[in-house]
């Protein structure tokens, strides 16, 4: 499996598929002139990512796809805004 970085928008669409251990399903938008939906699955720290995530917040993604075309998260930063970091 080849670990890929990606640099993309929440588009608010969530879903808790497992809650032992917590497993977190998300659709993302890439960044740039042609936007493309990703689906997106994270177990590890998938807790703190769903608690961090607004509505079009920017995330950097670092992961593999796997059979299913899934981005598996393994890594990620969420960029904070001006607000959030203020308050």
């Amino acid at each position: 499996m080849q670990s890929i970085n990606l640099t993309v928008k929440y588009t608010n669409k969530n879903k808790i598929l497992k809650l032992d251990p917590f497993m977190l399903y998300l659709q993302v938008e890439t960044l740039g002139p042609n936007p493309q939906k990703i689906n997106c699955l994270i177990v590890q720290h998938a807790l703190n990512l769903f608690y961090q995530l607004e509505p079009d917040t920017q995330l950097a993604l670092y992961g593999h796809y796997n059979r299913r075309h899934q981005f598996v998260i393994t890594k990620f930063m969420v960029r904070a805004s001006v607000k959030t970091l203020a308050g």
